[in-house]
């Protein structure tokens, strides 16, 4: 009885490990694709780059609108779904960039989801502190779609809300750069909208 209750047990504990991988792996795939934020959000964002840093801050909604400041925390651009607009005034007048067509937004979304089936070297640690704040971190290493950029990405998810209170992208290439967003949520936000 000894004897077939190792190999058992043995077996049990690696369909355990082998579904705790697939539950790690399936997280951090989702952590990657859930740029829908369940509140509205602060970033605060740090950009270095070829030995510059740069802050800068995005304001964005669950609903797919945003607008980002300079370090003054001066309105320079702002995008409502596929629209993205442009301001050299502060925010008080907005010109259309660019528009884009439904197509393109599908094929955006489709190369996010090849980055995440295709990412690899996956590292989730549950339950970890960041800043007094349970939380999930996901790391994965995947090449930017289009254009083939090695990119590392982690995200500190909260544990019960699901909120991205940090998220980091390092990217290699040519230009290796690496972005740190620091996220706080907010009770209200309004996003102007320059058609109305």
């Amino acid at each position: 009885m000894t004897r077939t209750a190792l190999p058992a047990a043995a077996a049990t504990l690696l369909l355990s490990s082998q579904a705790a991988l697939a539950d790690c792996e399936a997280d951090a795939r989702a952590a990657m694709l859930d740029v829908a934020h369940p509140v509205p959000m602060r970033q605060n964002v740090t950009t270095e780059m070829s030995g510059a840093t740069i802050e800068s801050f995005a304001l964005s909604t669950p609903d797919g609108r945003g607008m980002a400041l300079d370090a003054n925390e001066t309105p320079v651009s702002l995008w409502i779904g596929g629209r993205f607009y442009s301001s050299a005034d502060g925010g008080e007048s907005w010109s259309l960039v660019s528009e884009q067509t439904r197509e393109q937004l599908d094929a955006q979304a489709a190369g996010r989801q090849t980055q995440a089936d295709e990412a690899t070297n996956i590292v989730c640690d549950y339950d970890i502190d960041l800043d007094g704040k349970a939380v999930h971190r996901f790391a994965l290493d995947y090449a930017l779609a289009g254009s083939g950029i090695p990119v590392k990405s982690q995200y500190w998810i909260d544990a019960k809300t699901r909120f991205p209170w940090r998220v980091v992208h390092e990217f290699g290439g040519a230009a290796p750069s690496v972005i740190t967003q620091n996220n706080e949520p907010v009770d209200e936000l309004t996003i102007p909208d320059p058609d109305g």
